[in-house]
């Protein structure tokens, strides 16, 4: 029976997979603007607190948790988010800090600051996030199959489209579910991933992939970054070449076995015509030796 119970999945249930996927994913999202918001209204709050008690030092520094969470979570909108952030706390120094100028200048370098801040830290998580982009448009777009697992719980993170279409799944159908379900022989797959992990090696290896509708394909897969929680691999399909070789062995076994009985039949009718060439060599002998008998007895007659 089918189903998906204690985190072990199965292939039918793909629907509902997703379907905790994406709730999963939306329960992320909120739990992250609720960090968001709470880190802001921490900030501010402490902000007014602080200046309504004479307290000029600490406040500011409640603003960087928050900016640091938006750069993290949000990196492309974190410079607005900063800059928001910092106008409403110079705001609240301006209305609330009765306009000692120390205090404004302190409050203006930490103003400048916060966008300083927020600028280099989304440019450099903007970097990572194309550089991310740039990477998987590569892995996507790549003319091999590319299949990543957990080697330690022997599940699949990730494959490429390219791997999906041989497989005839969809990428979102493969995610999370056991590598035995695309991998059929499991004393191979379990010889590879040991050489990996523990050699630390370039391993090419044949395997058998077992395709949705319960086709095999015969494919190359090599490690290309081994790691102790992801196993990203380069997936070759063969499958058509070994067809191809099939089909020649088979063309060439059978030219050799219309040579040899060619060939046996020639040998057939060349022993043949020897030996009715023996027999008439025999029979003109016979003939001859006759003839001569019978003239030799004519003569002696005479």
């Amino acid at each position: 029976m089918n189903m998906r119970v204690a985190g072990v999945y199965h292939p039918c249930h793909s629907g509902a997979y997703r379907y905790m996927g994406q709730l999963s994913c939306d329960m992320e999202e909120m739990l992250r603007l609720l960090i968001v918001t709470v880190a802001s209204v921490s900030a501010i709050l402490g902000t007014i607190f602080s200046l309504t008690h004479g307290i000029s030092v600490v406040f500011p520094f409640l603003y960087i948790l928050p900016i640091i969470c938006v750069v993290y979570f949000y990196p492309r909108h974190a410079v607005l988010f900063a800059l928001a952030l910092s106008i409403i706390y110079i705001a609240l120094v301006y209305v609330l800090g009765a306009l000692d100028p120390l205090l404004v200048a302190v409050s203006t370098a930490w103003f400048a600051i916060f966008i300083a801040l927020a600028v280099v830290a989304s440019s450099y998580a903007n970097g990572i996030l194309e550089e991310k982009a740039r990477i998987r448009h590569i892995i996507d777009n790549t003319r091999d199959g590319i299949f990543c697992f957990n080697p330690g719980t022997l599940r699949i993170r990730m494959v490429n489209q390219k791997c999906a279409d041989w497989l005839l799944y969809s990428r979102d159908e493969l995610e999370g579910v056991p590598v035995s379900t695309v991998w059929a022989d499991a004393d191979a797959q379990k010889r590879f991933v040991d050489e990996v992990t523990t050699r630390k090696t370039v391993v090419m290896s044949e395997a058998i992939f077992r395709q949705k509708n319960g086709g095999l394909l015969r494919v190359i897969i090599s490690p290309l970054f081994p790691a102790n929680d992801m196993l990203l691999c380069s997936v070759a399909n063969v499958t058509d070449a070994h067809i191809a070789d099939e089909e020649i062995r088979q063309t060439l076994e059978d030219l050799e076995r219309q040579v040899r009985e060619r060939t046996a039949h020639l040998e057939k009718i060349n022993e043949e015509l020897r030996a009715e060439i023996q027999e008439r060599r025999k029979l003109e002998h016979n003939l001859l030796s006759g003839e001569l008998n019978d003239e030799f007895g004519h003569k002696e007659e005479k």
